[in-house]
């Protein structure tokens, strides 16, 4: 999605669950994402770019990222609920940047996927090998390289040949490209055709599934850290959430640490 969609999905996914300050770490979190599109030595060479937007490679690499940053994510906050002193700070900021960028990929996926052609009602349940869908083997996300998405952009014949092979493209067995399946924003392709369809937006069907999917990830991760944390630690988990007020200044000034940090975690699992 376009970083801001990314942000307002986010504020309003989980506004209610985190202080302004917090959220404005998530929020750049997820919107790094997409300024890391070059592989960088201990920056980003601890996976697959692609697969942090599920888009251009495997649906097993996009998952295989998805439940390595959820990892990641959780022992960010276990290491900070246990942290004492002037360390604290760190171990949040990391977990809230972290968590911004788990995020970001889990709302590409109804952006960049097929999901809502076939499920626009229900989550995703985060199983790439069985998805709640009547035929699983029909998920799947947008192929092809950026010289072949540059093409289909200049050739005004492009929606109309998707429009034509609509069932086939959309909701079958071809491959197809990240323009075309894409819904990135309102007006794209993808969008405007889902709409012609089904009567909806394609953008803001798959806006809404996002919203719902970043809020119960946060709702999952908080539940396994109430079971992880004994109770006094996961009262302090809280209190020190709602105290977190880092700026915008302290995120830029940390913003290599956490890029780096987040890059060794995810080479770990």
């Amino acid at each position: 999605m376009i970083g801001k969609y990314h942000a307002s999905i986010t504020n309003e996914a989980l506004g209610s669950s985190f202080n302004g300050y917090a959220i404005n770490y998530i929020s750049k979190g997820n919107l790094d994402s997409d300024e890391l599109r070059d592989e960088i030595t201990g920056v980003t060479d601890g996976y697959n770019l692609s697969a942090q937007h599920f888009n251009k490679t495997s649906l097993e690499e996009c998952d295989k990222f998805l439940k390595d940053s959820e990892a990641v994510v959780v022992d960010d906050f276990i290491q900070a609920a246990k942290a004492n002193g002037a360390d604290e700070d760190e171990y949040y900021e990391q977990a809230f940047y972290d968590f911004g960028r788990l995020v970001h990929n889990i709302q590409d996926f109804y952006s960049h996927t097929n999901w809502v052609n076939f499920n626009s009602e229900e989550i995703w349940n985060e199983d790439i090998e069985n998805p709640n869908l009547e035929d699983s083997q029909k998920l799947k996300t947008g192929e092809y390289t950026y010289f072949s998405q540059f093409l289909d952009k200049i050739n005004p014949f492009y929606k109309m040949y998707l429009s034509k092979n609509y069932d086939k493209l959309y909701e079958g067995d071809s491959s197809i490209s990240h323009y075309g399946i894409n819904k990135d924003e309102p007006g794209t392709i993808s969008d405007e055709l889902y709409e012609e369809k089904y009567g909806v937006s394609g953008f803001s069907t798959a806006s809404d599934l996002a919203r719902e999917h970043s809020l119960k990830k946060w709702e999952d991760i908080d539940k396994i850290l109430k079971e992880e944390l004994s109770p006094k630690e996961y009262r302090n988990l809280k209190q020190d959430m709602e105290n977190f007020n880092l700026t915008q200044e302290d995120f830029d000034e940390n913003l290599d640490t956490l890029r780096k940090n987040f890059n060794a975690d995810i080479k770990e699992k």
